[in-house]
């Protein structure tokens, strides 16, 4: 199930947060950018679909 942009932000900080935290495992450093990564995809085409449907909405004004 996709999750709201917001949603999508708050996962993002935190595995931001976790990443920080985690100085000393090499391979967990890497599971938790590649998670934060496909959340960052997630949220890049959530704002392309958001800016396409304001361009939709400003032709028709």
């Amino acid at each position: 199930m996709n999750k709201s942009i917001n949603e999508n932000f708050k996962i993002l900080e935190e595995l931001l947060e976790e990443l920080e935290k985690n100085e000393d495992n090499l391979d967990k450093s890497i599971q938790i950018y590649e998670k934060a990564r496909s959340i960052y995809k997630q949220i890049d085409q959530q704002l392309k679909d958001y800016k396409a449907k304001v361009e939709i909405i400003s032709k028709d004004e």
